[in-house]
């Protein structure tokens, strides 16, 4: 008797504890305002396989506690899940205040979405807006409703409901919205994949130079980062073309190294990307629109679906304009050493960009005494 007795006191806490299939208590808050959340989201849409949610819970925090116990809540409640590709991990600094934004594509032409955050006495619901992006679509409306997000918000709803595939979106809620910048990223990864795929002991390492909102998914897509060396950017302007004394290079896309650590050998490509404007004019059916990407955000969205017709073919955008071949360490380093410049090493000096250099460097204090 006094062993079952011993038995019953050692096993009843955990019992309570764990028996009951509640959740810890600092759960309790993130967990709540999700309930909250799909309550204020379920009078204007149906949780379902034709909704998402966008929320930066995985990062961010309430009254201090972190917020991810609510992504399981919603997984719980609605089935919106990671494997579905409707719960949309939008990446922001770690302890940002939690949101969390449910759309619903079920109407055809209609895209509504809501936006719930964090107020002092609880959730705050925005009212519903139809997101759905056309040609010409107004922004002011987004931004009354959702602020600072809306721009994040109304470009990454549109891909999901627009179909762009998840390793697009991954690099997207990582770059926190879905610009037109970071899917030519995707025909970058890909171009390089194809035609300069990996041999026994080699690595990648990718020069931004120039770079553009492309890096960020280029970087997820190929899983390289400075941290593992493998990723470095350089400030060169974007629409600049490179220019020797033989030949000018416009529309640089980026620079790609590969390269075997061991043997020091490898090869560098300088990359060109070509927007295809003229293809996107007829997209558009809109000949000679001026692409003005701050008065038109919703250019974004269509050149989205004008790339979407183009997934399969990344030699539409992206081309080889110079190679050079690596045939030690020390030729790696010309390329990728503080103050380096690997355009000039793989295409030749550019005498204007050297002077542009110069008159872009801050004066010394020597400068500055002479001039007082």
């Amino acid at each position: 008797m006094k062993k079952w007795i011993f038995l019953i006191c050692i096993l009843l806490p955990v019992q309570v504890w764990g028996g009951t299939g509640s959740a810890p208590s600092s759960d309790a808050g993130p967990i709540l305002f999700a309930q909250k959340a799909m309550a204020m989201a379920g009078k204007h849409m149906d949780l379902d396989q034709d909704a998402a949610c966008l929320t930066n819970a995985r990062s961010s925090f309430l009254d201090k506690v972190p917020a991810r116990a609510a992504l399981d809540e919603v997984t719980r409640k609605t089935g919106i899940s990671l494997g579905r590709g409707n719960l949309l991990l939008v990446h922001e600094p770690a302890r940002s205040p939690l949101w969390m934004a449910f759309v619903s594509r079920r109407v055809p032409d209609r895209l509504v979405m809501v936006l719930i955050s964090s107020g002092d006495s609880g959730p705050v619901c925005s009212s519903p807006v139809n997101i759905k992006v056309e040609a010409g679509t107004d922004f002011g409306l987004f931004n009354k409703e959702f602020g600072k997000k809306a721009f994040s918000l109304v470009t990454l709803a549109n891909g999901w409901a627009d179909h762009v595939p998840m390793e697009i979106l991954d690099g997207a809620l990582f770059h926190d919205h879905l610009c037109c910048g970071v899917f030519t990223g995707y025909f970058t990864a890909e171009y390089i994949l194809a035609h300069m795929p990996l041999g026994e002991e080699e690595k990648y390492i990718y020069l931004g130079a120039p770079a553009w909102c492309q890096d960020d998914l280029i970087q997820t897509f190929l899983n390289l980062t400075p941290g593992k060396h493998g990723y470095g950017t350089m400030a060169y302007p974007w629409s600049r073309p490179w220019t020797t004394s033989e030949k000018a290079y416009p529309g640089l896309g980026g620079i790609i190294i590969r390269h075997n650590p061991r043997t020091g050998t490898g090869k560098a490509w300088v990359l060109g990307f070509d927007w295809q404007p003229r293809a996107f004019e007829q997209f558009l059916a809109r000949p000679g629109f001026v692409l003005d990407w701050k008065k038109n955000p919703w250019l974004h969205v269509a050149y989205n679906r004008f790339f979407m017709q183009h997934l399969a073919r990344p030699e539409t955008f992206v081309s080889v304009v110079g190679t050079k071949e690596i045939e030690n360490k020390a030729d790696l380093q010309r390329l990728i050493r503080m103050g380096a410049n690997p355009l000039e090493e793989i295409l030749g000096p550019d005498p204007s960009w050297t002077e542009e250099f110069s008159s872009a460097k801050p004066n010394s204090p020597n400068k500055e005494k002479e001039k007082s």
